[in-house]
């Protein structure tokens, strides 16, 4: 569904048309996985898989709907606060509850619709997008001011504090930040953003396994913990800090499985750093390289890859006009990422498809994307 689409759509159910039209991109990391919360590097694009919002101002009650899940819970704007509110509703709640607390201006209610292309259980990010989403539109009608980078550390917060997963800035930042036909080398720890091009022969491709991403929270929980194991014993504020010298200096006090999360992050950021030497020269034996070490090490050493993510990743390497491949997301299911040469999309995806298939029994799904603008009301 189009924007435009959506518009029509909320006009003929409400009998009047949306005051607000928000939309607000997933995306897709190239690499740098598992290091936003390490104070680390990361390189997402931000993609034409989006969040659409139209709505209206109300009075006492904001009420959701989707054209994907349904109805949302109800809530009040002005007053709603954490535990309240469960759902894809808590994502919209959260962000009028940070908006709130930041301004000390109680947000005025919605009678919303919401329409998203964003695959849900991919790891592409469409919590963000429904964020973002909500963050530009309550913007908009309280006239608040915001810039999109504070709109995407507010997003953190109401995804930490409100909807209860304790997770990094990427994700906000890449649907806040994001820019057409460009991927973005973020720098968690001061949020510096230098944009880079993806080579106008290259195209993005999704690789979708099929296997809905279960990272539990507590895997994740279980790996963070880990991380901040391995920068106290070796002395620095986090693994960002840190080198494989020191790493290797500090094995032999901490535990092996400490030792290869830590292993992954150090050398993850060290990849970012040179992936975007890459990028910006065009230099596709470099891009592919960094790509497999990323998702191997990702699989060996920070163990979130799964069986349907390791075969998508190897059906891509093995066609010669993939550039690289790897799993992007938490992990344990969703999707890989892949760069591929547009004169090869065609079989790119019909190989692919088959080569997984075969060796799984499972019908993934390859979507070409594009990089985009960030969130925006139009």
């Amino acid at each position: 569904m189009t924007l435009n689409g959506l518009a029509s759509l909320y006009e003929e159910q409400r009998n009047a048309p949306p005051e607000i039209l928000a939309i607000a991109p997933g995306r897709v990391n190239l690499i740098g996985e598992h290091t936003d919360y390490n104070d680390g590097f990361v390189f997402p694009a931000a993609i034409d898989k989006e969040v659409m919002v139209a709505a209206r101002v109300a009075g006492e009650i904001t009420t959701l709907s989707s054209e994907q899940t349904g109805p949302g819970q109800p809530f009040d704007a002005r007053t709603v606060s954490p535990g309240e509110v469960s759902g894809w509703a808590a994502y919209a709640a959260g962000m009028a509850w940070v908006l709130r607390e930041h301004t000390g201006k109680a947000m005025p209610n919605l009678d919303g619709h919401v329409a998203s292309t964003v695959p849900m259980g991919s790891g592409v990010s469409s919590s963000a997008a429904i964020e973002m989403a909500f963050g530009v539109a309550w913007n908009r009608v309280a006239s608040l001011g915001l810039d999109n980078k504070v709109l995407a550390r507010l997003a953190q917060r109401c995804e930490n504090e409100f909807v209860g997963v304790n997770c990094g800035i990427m994700d906000q930042m890449a649907s806040a930040m994001g820019r057409d036909g460009q991927a973005m080398f973020l720098d968690t720890r001061s949020l510096d953003i230098a944009y880079a091009s993806i080579p106008s022969e290259l195209l993005i491709m999704i690789c979708d396994t099929k296997k809905p991403r279960a990272l539990t929270d507590s895997a994740y929980n279980e790996r963070r913990s880990q991380c901040e194991e391995a920068a106290a014993v070796i002395g620095v504020k986090s693994l960002r800090d840190a080198t494989l010298e020191d790493l290797e200096a500090k094995k032999s006090a901490m535990t092996e499985v400490v030792y290869l999360r830590a292993r992954h992050v150090i050398t993850e950021d060290d990849r970012s750093l040179r992936f975007r030497t890459a990028l910006e020269t065009s230099d596709f034996a470099e891009i592919g390289t960094l790509m497999k070490a990323s998702h191997e090490s990702l699989r060996d050493d920070y163990e979130v890859s799964c069986a349907e993510l390791d075969q998508m990743a190897e059906s891509a390497w093995a066609h010669p006009d993939c550039v690289g491949a790897r799993m992007t997301g938490a992990g344990f299911g969703g999707a890989c990422v892949a760069l591929v040469k547009k004169s090869g999309i065609e079989s790119f995806i019909a190989e692919v498809s088959a080569a997984y298939t075969d060796k799984t029994g499972i019908s993934g799904s390859i979507m070409v994307c594009q990089a985009v603008d960030g969130a925006r009301c139009v």
